[in-house]
């Protein structure tokens, strides 16, 4: 070492007399230079990893290990348990995967120094003392604080056991906070602008639960100011990178050279950043954070405000005392963003006070002006950040916030800015430091104060050692009275007060302190502190606004009045206080320090900025106090951010402030391991050979030795006791096992036993069935009013032939074609709606349906193409554009003539889209003479009644083919019929308005349409309830039964349904007449129920006036019993005390015959009053017309049966309409014929969907259920009700109150089979109940009488069977899903619920090795990815496999060369058609054909794969992804299917899932991340778990 000002290590080259020559300067030292060196000592000349090891503890020392270490790329060095880290300014394979498990449960020094040691041995000690950590990482700005805390807490994440989203949500915190936080400075690209303190909790099993970010003193003066040569921060930059062309247009942003705020420090670009790729990972970030799409919107929109904001200039009127803003159109653009239009101009160029007696606006000269704007966008993006920091917050925090009772332990790491020394400093870097000083204190405290203390306190011989206090600084700043900061909020007070006065005050009082400098003279505005890390000069300028930090109450208002929904949330708080709080006279009030000289007279005081800071410092501290510390100390190597580059200078300073020599000292001379005697004893026991357990008599040296010492030799002495136990342990074992020998061979052969899978037979799903030529034969030739069809001469602007032009897909015609279309010819969202086939009658394809053994006929063709078209909205212009190109150009007239009767079928059950209506009307005035006008008509009936809910009936196929009106018979309830002519598109409301008419019916209030079958009877209404759809119903129900839809005996009611207390029979006789007999006979058919039989007597007496006058005669009084009295009253008691108790109360009434009185029936209106609101309900009533609610009905509900209902619209409609459904004829429970063609799963989707959804509806159901199958005589009805009852008891259990009903109901039924079952399916639901309705194959198994759920598997080939080499044929498996339902709770159709076999895992797959495998699997599987264009191919080898998959489809059938430019989509992969014209295509694939002539179709699937194998994607799986971040190098997705990147297997070190998001680490933590959205995310995890 020399005596310089730094110590050097130098090499010596030659050593002579009174010579030195040194390497590498090759000079010769002089001779009283060489008096001061001396040899370095061994230690130093290659380092050690622990700086206590050194054997020259001094500056030249440390300075030359940290030297010797950088140079060999070693970044990180101990000085006991504390961490030094060099920054390297490169990136070093040290945070793989492969050393996160390398140090994973290591204790502190074992292995070499590294970031991940720390990180676990807080982590190990947190669970080892069940005391909170934290990591205390400082240093100079650059030094890779922020690095150092993001490896921490990737490492965390790794080891914590637990893969959830959770960790990923607390990693993707990072991205978001720095690209808001972080900006670029003179001395770091990703310097922090902000202090971060992240508190991660853990459970008792050491995974995480959740997290807590604290931020501190955001620099938000950098979005309006920024130094020479730094940026703003880089949201900004990222977000003009990031944002499409598009979505740049929507907020009219530029580049970012367009924008002052993002130009004035000079620097745009910051070298080693990709600002768009950052910007992706910052949209990932948000998204995994569930950031709504409208919330980042949101947030982009206020970014983009402030950037146009900050392009307004200010222009002086009045004697420059006033400005305005000058016109410009980023004024405009950012008051439309803030959406404050018409005050934005104002709040910046005025301000308000408000006096004694009214508000006072002072205006704003323009450098105020600009000053106010510059408030403005500070605050609002300071509020942003705020609001940025408590939504994440709000999400990693929420598991620990909602299991608060739980006990949580806690790592924290703390990133906070580190000391900053600028060429001018402000109050910003004033409060950092001061940040600083508190943590070197914090660091002096537990390295050096406390442990020392404690020494004395145990009386250990210790000799107390000099350290480096920087407690008289904070005295200086925070601590004594009148320090710094109480006289800067003193002076903030004070209304007059400006930073000239301040600074002034603090000379004064502070010229004599040694560690503060005053200004030079009055004129100089700086003044300096002396820190622990060197002295500081501040500018005293805008010291007093910044602490004051007040948002002016104009900006308040305007904020108030915006509806920007954003902006509001993140100025909640103001805006709830109604702005800032003033005093009488306006005067904002500023809080005072507790050693102001004026705190004692001031009670309501807003906090100042250096107040908030000190709190929140305080709060920090606090927290670090009541944890175990572990402290990492960053290095600056240079100030060039040269990866190279050591500057010893700078290394000196940093060493020295940072303590570094006094914790070499005390760490190398103390005893940092302090246990308790009894703890010392509880865990090292086991390494004492005596009992004997005196502290005065056990050995001192085991108190000396090192942790990890004492740790070891605790391990293998335990070791050794568990080998002993483990050997006595498997001796009785083994001693046991010879005893039962025997026995347990025994048992195990009696074990032994096989389980076999029941076998099925596949059920095709669907047909397709043509008109035979018999069948065609058969037609009649030519029809009786058949004439010549007009030639198609369509007005062109509405012509089909343009709207075949502008509409259909790809090269469809407009003219009819005679072969299948292999497309849908228009283009539909929903891939549903892609229909595989024209919807011809003649050409029909059964999508969802059973196999028929017979020829569809044309009713139901009808109804299947109808059906697509009412099921589906989005198909119909698909169904009428079809059938008009199979018109156009048909020279066959019968089938024209059919193809014109499904068009008005079609239009009289649905209209066409507005896009096809006036194509379509102006192709109907050109049809053949008759249907033009009759479809014409049907079009416009249609779009005024709306579409129809159910398909035709076998009445209006009839009705189109001969082109006439139909005829229905409407009885009336007087015994009146007549006969009306209706159309398919005729309503209710139409029907009884034409019978009111006819009968001078004048008051129609309350009187419907009703329709009846087989004894149901349900009401049509009175307004737009389609008749046809009824009577399609009827149609179906008779046809269920067995018998023709003609024979259907259905007939059409006029009838009261809704009564009103307030009739007035002589209103309108007519109307009065039929209510009279309509509750005549509801009383005689036992519609209308009285408690008591007097009551009947009464209405029967009522009757003979009505009806007899006041004539008695025992022949009226018999006539009168028979019209009111049921038969069952007259059977129970006989006709003669009837007609006895009749004719008394006959007697005893005086009262006018009808005839005589106007008010005829009046005796009855009583009655009709009684009859209840509601006949279809028969309600309580005067009389008592009730119901047995608890036993079965016919009729549907018109209020739940439930209470609890009752007050819940919403939920008393689904009941009712629950209730319809399960009385519906298809199939549920067969009581009443309604909803026409809905399959069972439809049925129990809707009874039993909104219960899984409200769990208020589940008593409901099973209420309705149990009533419909109490006193049900009918058996079908019954066997419907068990079938529906099993399916309930296997989606969710009764309530508490009702469960004991329910199993008693089922068990007082023991005689059918389901009720056990149903009690069993009622005890395991319990566990947990289902999410969704029940699935197609629960329904299908039980509608089959089966509570056996099977299910075929299918083969990828969609083979029957296998055939092996052997010659035996497998049979494709069926296997019994029982269970598997209750753990796969999803609704699916029956479409989409498949179960393959096929091959998961590509191991050593050879083709050609086994035969059966390739053409059973292999080949089904690889094909399809081909064609998807999932590899990346040569065009020689394109040309060989469209060659080979041409054998295959064409079983080698030469004569379909001519096919191959049809078949190209099924030859060559979809992006590579267009690589040759078809004819090249054509050309090449046969010249490879006869390449390959002699083998069969099998042999060139083979071969096929044999091509494919050699491709490095062959076997992969693909996932087809939208990327939302990459990180690094990592890449998987381009245009051209190149292979960017392949990573081995191996190094997938992590991925979670959540909903669509699928995120990946590869390599290592920082090596690379992939983030991205796909539907397949289970998929995705599912196949990395299998391999």
């Amino acid at each position: 070492r020399l005596g310089l000002k730094l110590g050097l290590g130098l090499g010596v080259r030659e050593v002579r007399a009174k010579r030195l020559r040194l390497v590498p300067q090759e000079r010769v030292l002089k001779a009283d230079q060489q008096a001061s060196a001396r040899p370095m000592h061994a230690t130093s000349v290659e380092g050690v990893d622990d700086m206590i090891q050194l054997g020259d503890l001094s500056e030249a020392g440390l300075l030359r290990n940290l030297l010797v270490r950088h140079r060999k790329g070693l970044i990180y060095t101990y000085t006991g348990s504390v961490l030094v880290a060099v920054n390297p300014y490169k990136d070093l394979p040290l945070y793989t995967q492969e050393q996160v498990k390398l140090y994973h449960g290591q204790k502190l020094g074992e292995l070499p120094p590294h970031v991940f040691a720390i990180a676990d041995t807080c982590y190990y000690n947190l669970k080892r003392y069940d005391t909170d950590q934290c990591c205390i990482i400082s240093g100079e700005s650059g030094a890779g604080k922020t690095e150092s805390s993001k490896l921490i807490l990737q490492y965390l994440a790794a080891i914590s056991g637990r893969r959830s989203n959770l960790e990923q949500q607390i990693l993707e915190s990072n991205p978001i906070l720095e690209a808001f936080g972080n900006a670029k400075t003179i001395r770091n690209d990703n310097s922090s602008r902000f202090g971060k303190y992240l508190e991660i909790s853990f459970n008792q099993d050491g995974a995480i639960e959740g997290a807590r970010v604290e931020q501190y003193l955001l620099e938000k003066c950098r979005v309006c100011h920024q130094a020479e040569a730094e940026r703003n921060f880089h949201i900004f930059y990222c977000m003009l990178a990031g944002l499409t062309a598009e979505q740049k247009k929507k907020l009219s942003l530029k580049d970012a050279k367009a924008y002052k705020f993002l130009t004035r420090g000079g620097s745009i670009v910051c070298n080693g950043r990709d600002d768009a790729k950052d910007f992706g990972r910052i949209g990932s970030a948000l998204k995994v954070l569930t950031f709504r799409e409208s919330q980042s919107w949101e947030i982009y929109k206020l970014l983009a405000a402030i950037l146009h904001l900050g392009n307004i200039s200010f222009e002086g009127k009045n004697n420059m005392d006033s400005s305005n803003v000058c016109s410009s159109e980023h004024f405009s653009l950012a008051s439309s963003m803030l959406e404050v239009t018409d005050v934005l101009e104002k709040s910046m160029t005025q301000r308000s006070f408000l006096t004694n007696r009214e508000t006072v606006t002072k205006p704003l000269n323009k450098e105020q002006a600009a000053d106010c704007r510059d408030a403005l966008v500070k605050a609002v993006y300071n509020k942003m950040f705020l609001w940025i920091v408590g939504k994440i917050n709000g999400i990693i925090g929420k598991a620990v916030k909602e299991d608060s009772g739980s006990s949580h332990r806690s790592i924290g790491l703390l990133d906070i800015f580190g000391f900053e020394n600028f060429l001018i400093n402000s109050f910003e870097q004033l409060c950092i430091n001061l940040a600083n000083e508190k943590l070197q204190q914090f660091f002096v405290v537990n390295i050096f104060e406390l442990e020392q203390k404690e020494y004395l306190r145990q009386g250990v011989v210790w000799d107390n050692i000099t350290f480096s206090d920087n407690k008289p600084t904070l005295e200086l700043l925070v601590s004594k009275p009148c320090n710094l900061l109480a006289m800067i909020d003193e002076e903030s007070q004070f209304p007059k007060g400006t930073d000239s006065t301040m600074l002034y005050k603090m000379n004064q009082q502070h010229k004599e302190n040694k560690g503060y400098v005053s200004s030079k003279n009055e004129h100089d505005s700086q003044f300096g502190i002396k820190h622990f890390a060197g002295q500081v000069f501040y500018d005293s300028n805008g010291f007093l606004e910044k602490n004051r930090d007040a948002i002016s109450s104009n900006i308040i208002m305007m904020i108030s009045i915006s509806k920007n929904k954003l902006l509001h949330d993140i100025f909640k708080s103001e805006l709830s206080n109604k702005g800032v709080k003033k005093s009488a006279n306006n005067k904002v009030t500023i809080i005072t320090p507790t050693h102001s000289l004026r705190a004692m007279g001031d009670k309501k005081q807003m906090p100042t900025l250096s107040g908030q800071f000190r709190r929140s410092l305080e709060s920090l501290m606090k927290a670090l106090d009541a944890c175990q510390p572990f402290f990492i100390r960053c290095f600056k190597p240079n100030k060039d951010k040269n990866s190279e580059g050591f500057d010893r200078e700078l290394c000196m300073v940093q060493l020295r402030y940072s303590g570094m020599m006094d914790t070499v000292r005390i760490r190398k001379l103390g005893f940092p391991i302090r246990h308790t005697f009894k703890d010392f004893m509880f865990r090292y026991r086991v390494l004492l050979n005596t009992a004997v357990c005196d502290p005065k008599k056990v050995s001192q040296g085991a108190l000396d030795a090192h942790d990890s010492i004492l740790e070891q030799a605790r391990e293998l002495a335990l070791a050794k006791v568990v080998l002993i136990i483990q050997r006595v342990m498997f001796g009785l074992h083994d001693r046991y096992c010879i005893l039962e020998h025997t026995h347990s061979e025994r048992e195990s052969q009696r074990s032994s036993y096989r389980w076999q899978i029941p076998m099925g037979d596949l059920v095709c799903e669907g047909a397709r069935d043509r008109l035979s030529v018999e069948e065609k034969e058969k037609k009649k030739k030519k029809k009786e009013e058949e004439e010549e069809e007009e030639p198609f001469k369509e007005d062109k602007e509405f012509s089909f032939q343009k709207f075949c032009s502008l509409h259909f897909q790809g090269d469809a015609s407009h003219t009819h074609i005679s072969q299948r279309l292999r497309e849908p010819l228009l283009a539909h969202q929903d891939e549903r709606d892609s229909l595989p086939e024209d919807a011809r009658e003649e050409d029909v394809l059964i999508g969802e349906g059973p196999t028929l053994d017979r020829p569809l006929t044309p009713l139901e063709k009808l109804h299947i193409i109808v059906g697509y078209g009412l099921s589906r909205p989005g198909i119909r212009d698909e169904i009428f554009c079809q059938i008009l190109k199979q018109l156009m150009g048909n020279g066959d007239k019968e089938v024209c003539l059919r193809g014109w009767t499904l068009l008005s079928m079609c239009l009289s059950s649905f209209p066409p889209s507005q896009i096809l209506i006036k194509y379509l009307e102006n192709f109907l005035r050109r049809g053949p003479k008759g249907y033009a006008a009759y479809c014409a008509d049907r079009l416009r009936r249609t779009v005024a009644n709306g579409e129809r809910e159910e398909v035709p009936c076998e009445m209006e196929l009839q009705a189109t083919e001969s082109k006439k009106p139909m005829d229905v018979t409407v009885s009336l309830m007087d015994g009146r019929k007549f006969t009306l002519q209706v159309d398919a598109a005729c309503t209710s409301g139409e029907v009884l308005r034409e019978v009111a008419q006819k009968i001078n019916l004048t008051d129609t209030y309350g009187f419907s349409l009703y329709i009846s079958i087989m004894e149901k009877r349900w009401s049509l209404g009175s307004s737009g309830k389609h008749v046809m759809d009824s009577v399609s119903q009827c149609e179906h129900a008779v046809r269920q039964q067995g018998s023709e839809e003609s024979r259907a005996p259905w007939q059409l009611w006029v009838r009261k349904e809704m009564f009103t207390p307030w009739h007035d029979c002589a209103v309108d006789p007519v109307s009065t007449e039929l209510i009279y007999r309509q509750v005549l006979l509801g009383l005689k058919a036992e519609e209308y129920v009285c408690d008591k039989e007097d009551e009947y007597a009464q209405l029967a007496a009522k009757h003979y006036f009505v009806q007899f006058g006041a004539e008695n005669t025992p022949q009226n009084t018999r006539r009168a019993v028979e019209d009111c009295i049921t038969s069952s009253l007259i059977d129970a008691k006989s006709r003669a005390k009837w007609n006895q108790l009749v004719g008394s109360i006959h007697a005893q009434v005086n009262s006018p015959r009808r005839h005589d009185d106007p008010q005829r029936s009046a005796s009855l209106e009583t009655n009709t009053r009684t009859a209840g609101k509601d006949l279809n309900r028969v309600g309580a009533t005067q009389l008592a017309f009730r119901e047995r609610l608890w036993v079965t009905s016919k009729e549907p509900l018109k209020q739940p049966l439930l209470r609890t209902l009752t007050n819940n619209s919403e939920l008393s409609t689904i009941a009712c309409n629950a209730f319809v459904d399960i009385l519906s004829i298809t199939p549920y429970m067969g009581d009443y014929p309604i909803k026409h063609a809905r399959s069972p799963m439809e049925l129990t989707d809707q009874i039993f969907g909104p219960a899984t959804q409200h769990p208020a509806l589940q008593d409901e159901i099973y209420c309705q259920i149990m009533k419909q199958m109490t006193n049900n005589r009918n058996r079908v009805s019954m066997e419907l009700g068990w079938q529906l009852l099993w399916l309930c008891t296997g989606l969710f259990p009764p309530s508490n109150s009702l469960a004991k009903h329910a199993h008693r109901f089922l068990k007082s039924r023991p005689r059918d089979p389901l009720a056990s079952d149903c009690l069993k399916r009622l005890q395991n639901i319990l566990r947990s109940p289902r999410q969704h309705p029940p699935h197609y194959a629960e329904v299908d198994a039980i509608h089959r009488n089966s509570t056996q759920i099977y299910h075929k598997v299918t083969f990828p080939n969609e083979a029957d069977e296998v055939r092996p080499d052997n010659g035996k044929s497998v049979r494709a498996l069926s296997v019994v899903l029982g269970d598997i339902l209750k753990h796969v709770d999803f609704p699916a159709t029956p479409s989409a619920f498949l179960v393959f076999f096929m091959r998961k895992l590509w191991f050593n797959v050879i083709p050609g090795r086994d035969l059966t495998a390739d053409l059973t699997f292999h080949y089904p599987q690889e094909m399809p990815r081909y064609l998807r264009g999932y590899h990346n191919c040569s065009r020689e080898d394109m040309i060989e496999l469209a060659a080979l998959l041409f054998r295959i489809q064409t079983d080698s059938d030469r004569s379909q060369f001519v096919m191959i430019p049809r078949m190209l989509k099924e030859l060559v992969p979809d992006d590579q058609i267009d690589l040759m014209s078809s004819d090249e295509w054509k050309k090449n694939i046969i010249s490879s054909y006869n390449q390959q002539m002699g083998i069969t179709a099998d042999e060139a699937r083979v071969n096929f794969l044999k091509v494919i194998s050699s491709w490095p994607t062959f076997g992969c799986t693909f996932f087809e992804v939208k990327v939302s971040h990459r990180s690094n190098a990592f890449s998987i997705m381009s245009t051209f299917q190149e292979l960017l990147v392949m990573h081995p297997f191996g190094k997938i070190t992590d991925w979670q899932t959540d909903n669509h998001h699928f995120h990946m680490s590869i390599g290592g933590l920082v090596q690379g991340t992939f983030s991205c959205e796909t539907p397949l995310v289970n998929t995705g995890g599912d196949t990395l778990i299998s391999y």
